[in-house]
């Protein structure tokens, strides 16, 4: 006797939560001839490009966003 399969599960019902990203991406463009945007953990300078923000804070890349402590 044939057993049934199982029920295939909807798409997008589960939502993985290993995929989450941390912080907003934003594209950041500086005006000319002000300071650039410097990363607060690498200090790395950017005129313009993508920048991550975390609460009030900004980021360069995601790998500077400091992890959060549990």
């Amino acid at each position: 006797m044939a057993s049934k399969k199982p029920a295939k599960p909807i798409a997008g019902q589960s939502r993985d939560e290993s995929k989450f990203l941390p912080g907003k991406a934003i594209k950041y463009m500086g005006a000319k001839g002000r300071e650039p945007f410097v990363c607060p953990t690498c200090n790395r300078s950017l005129t313009k490009g993508i920048i991550y923000e975390v609460g009030t804070n900004m980021f360069c890349k995601r790998t500077c966003i400091p992890k959060a402590e549990s």
